[in-house]
């Protein structure tokens, strides 16, 4: 499988299948990657974005840093310390509303 675009001539049975995924983000990225990965090689998959940079958003987001939940089985002080900002406004939501559970 490729993430790029393909033109192929002849009849409709030698064409590649083709995948269209809307929208660079990390849900976009994400779907093009399982698309492409789970076409065995059979279609190209070809991602659209409307802005001039795909991933833009998760750039300006803190480097993955925003995916607090990322492992619900670590203690909440273990989860904490890995968010560097908003380390006290996060335990006070956790503490008092959720838990590491509910996410």
């Amino acid at each position: 499988s490729s993430l790029s675009m393909s033109k192929s001539d002849g009849d409709a049975t030698s064409r590649r299948r083709r995948i269209a995924v809307i929208g660079g983000g990390a849900s976009g990225m994400f779907a093009a990657t399982a698309a492409a990965d789970a076409s065995s090689s059979s279609c190209d998959v070809v991602v659209f974005e409307g802005t001039s940079k795909t991933m833009s958003k998760v750039r300006i987001s803190g480097g993955g840093r925003c995916n607090v939940m990322h492992d619900v089985t670590q203690p909440l002080p273990q989860i904490l310390a890995s968010y560097p900002r908003g380390n006290k406004e996060l335990r006070g939501l956790f503490t008092k509303r959720f838990t590491p559970s509910d996410a």
